[in-house]
């Protein structure tokens, strides 16, 4: 609750004013560019193209997930009642995480741990390699003797099979998974070098080969890495950006890998 309300708590951290003068100068932007709003400005190079589509998916969505969301709600209300508790307002939003992880053990007889021996690191880790040879072709052969700046930090050649029989060096991949620190928190695809092909005369051909990196943040611990069901389909995701950067094909690298329009730039990770 403290932190749903913290831009509220100090006068200091008011920010109202400059959300204002944002809205303001995004209007005349609008304006300059002969658009109605920002919303038409901004949606003129996007895949939506047109407000209009946007609020169409959002009412789309938005209809089917409050019907889930109250139908949560009802079993969660339910689960409280039944328990004896009392709260005041009923549900609140920061009350929601909680009882559903109660609602979940109650009814379903579910506990994320018991997946988490099905899920080690070393294990997801060869799952996310195997779709990648499955999808694309795509082999890792791990570099020990790269030497990096953290020795958690793994290391891979990744190369194809060319239908001519030649074997190519697609990427370097870099694999960051555990956190430690002054290491930044969450998870995200990041790039050494992107791709190109706009070499200056005598380059070294090594050059145009991108080294694109994966960063988690999951825990180390003495044993295997054991990773919850959300760790794992992070790891994928972050790979989907990976792929992006490791597959870009594009002579200029400031157009190569997610140097993309935002709305475009997920895609690759679903």
């Amino acid at each position: 609750r403290a932190w749903s309300k913290r831009g509220e708590l100090d006068p200091e951290r008011q920010n109202l004013s400059i959300a204002k003068e944002i809205l303001r100068l995004r209007a005349a932007q609008a304006r300059y560019h002969g658009c109605k709003n920002f919303a038409e400005f901004q949606c003129q190079d996007r895949m939506a193209k047109t407000p209009e589509k946007v609020m169409e998916l959002l009412e789309n969505v938005w209809g089917r997930a409050k019907q889930s969301a109250d139908r949560e709600r009802e079993a969660l209300e339910q689960f409280v009642a039944e328990s004896g508790q009392v709260l005041e307002g009923g549900i609140q939003p920061w009350d929601w995480r909680y009882y559903a992880t109660k609602v979940r053990a109650e009814r379903y007889d579910f506990d994320e741990a018991v997946l988490k021996p099905y899920l080690s690191l070393d294990r997801v880790t060869e799952a996310f390699f195997a779709v990648s040879n499955k999808l694309f072709g795509l082999r890792y052969i791990k570099r020990a003797d790269i030497e990096l700046y953290h020795p958690d930090v793994d290391t891979y050649e990744v190369r194809e099979t060319l239908e001519d029989g030649t074997d190519r060096l697609v990427a370097i991949f870099v694999h960051d998974n555990f956190a430690r620190p002054f290491k930044a928190s969450g998870a995200w695809m990041s790039e050494y070098r992107s791709q190109t092909k706009n070499l200056a005369d005598g380059a070294d051909g090594i050059e145009t080969v991108p080294i694109v990196s994966n960063n988690n943040n999951f825990a180390k611990g003495s044993g295997p890495t054991l990773l919850s069901f959300d760790d794992a389909s992070t790891l994928f995701h972050e790979g989907g950006h990976g792929h992006h950067g490791m597959l870009s094909d594009v002579t200029y690298s400031r157009l190569a890998s997610t140097a993309v329009l935002t709305d475009f730039v997920e895609p690759p990770s679903q």
